[in-house]
């Protein structure tokens, strides 16, 4: 096997790998994103966020690559609360005062693609990490499996961005260090003409669940239900038969579901954790969910992406180069910078 050399390797291409192989990129001669997924996969996940998440995007001069993704911006919402409805208009605190909802497909692509545009990153997909290179303790590098051969990769800093899920922080040795169960279920589906306002989101939070519909795209919108596993249980429904039912019968989006399509198949996940592990080790660092997952049902998980890997890339422009820099303290750093966040969300996903 042939070895190759990079300041960086970011596993995951997605939000989280791929903005930080942007934001590292000045400090860096050489990045490799590898990324296990094709460029084709559809992933049933939206990324929303608001006014904080639009903030997050500007620290990593990353808002104009979001926006051109072409979701239009909300400024306002009706809720439906029981039988009760409210309609709601959005503080204009400044130009960043506005809800946005992309489709990850679209907007995981446009990062990817902004990452490379810097000239020193360069991308493997589908390529996938068979193991971690350690020496003394510290992570030197890792076997990467691309194009039907395994190359042995060594690295200055290994960014892990591959998930809640992901293998490889248990190679560095990143255990968590809370754990949350949640009793959500969070599933989505795409539609499009729907005769619906483009510049407002509808909530319909019934007893123990949360219907959501947001304008994603151009004549685009997601619909997304979370549903508490109680209900689940009590009902002995398939949570996409629930999905289906529960927007049939919602009165502001049954109508338009009736008048529109559904362009995707339901698509979602379940029983997920909440977690916090590490963000760093010798050698080697987490962003994103690898490190710190949101339950998505409070829509945090963008911004705390978004936070890590600015958190990173200003301890490696602190330090002006990757080798050498002191990433001790980003754990303490990331957990004070995120604790309204956990907080909200732990609150909402308490059994009770």
């Amino acid at each position: 096997m042939s070895t190759d050399h990079w300041d960086v390797v970011v596993v995951g291409g997605r939000i989280a790998g791929a903005s930080t192989a942007w934001a590292l990129a000045p400090y860096a001669e050489r990045i490799l994103v590898v990324d296990a997924s094709r460029a084709t996969a559809f992933w049933p996940q939206q990324s929303t966020w608001d006014r904080t998440g639009n903030l997050a995007w500007a620290e990593l001069d990353l808002l104009d690559t979001v926006l051109a993704c072409g979701a239009p911006r909300t400024y306002g919402d009706t809720q439906r609360i029981g039988d009760e409805v409210v309609e709601r208009v959005y503080p204009l605190e400044d130009g960043y005062s506005y809800r946005m909802s992309v489709a990850r497909e679209v907007l995981d692509p446009a990062l990817l693609a902004a990452a490379q545009s810097r000239g020193n990153v360069t991308v493997w997909r589908p390529a996938q990490v068979r193991d971690v290179t350690t020496d003394a303790g510290r992570v030197r590098g890792v076997t990467v499996r691309h194009a039907g051969v395994d190359r042995e990769v060594t690295c200055d800093l290994l960014v892990l961005a591959d998930g809640r899920l992901s293998r490889n922080v248990q190679r560095v040795g990143a255990t968590a260090y809370q754990v949350i169960e949640s009793p959500w279920f969070a599933l989505l589906a795409y539609y499009e003409n729907l005769p619906l306002p483009t510049d407002r989101s509808y909530f319909s939070l019934q007893d123990r669940s949360v219907l959501i519909c947001t304008p994603c795209g151009d004549k685009q919108w997601c619909i997304a239900l979370d549903l508490h596993q109680s209900l689940i249980d009590a009902t002995g429904r398939h949570p996409a038969r629930s999905y289906d039912r529960m927007v049939r019968d919602d009165p502001h989006l049954g109508p338009a579901v009736a008048a529109g399509r559904r362009t995707t198949t339901v698509g979602g996940a379940g029983r997920m954790r909440m977690l916090r592990r590490p963000m760093s080790g010798p050698g080697w660092c987490l962003v994103g969910d690898a490190g710190y997952h949101l339950d998505p049902v409070t829509a945090q998980g963008t911004r705390a992406a978004l936070v890590t890997a600015r958190i990173l890339r200003d301890r490696i422009a602190a330090a002006g180069r990757i080798a050498g820099a002191d990433l001790t303290g980003l754990t303490a750093e990331r957990d004070a910078a995120l604790a309204e966040d956990w907080a909200y969300t732990a609150q909402i996903v308490a059994p009770g």
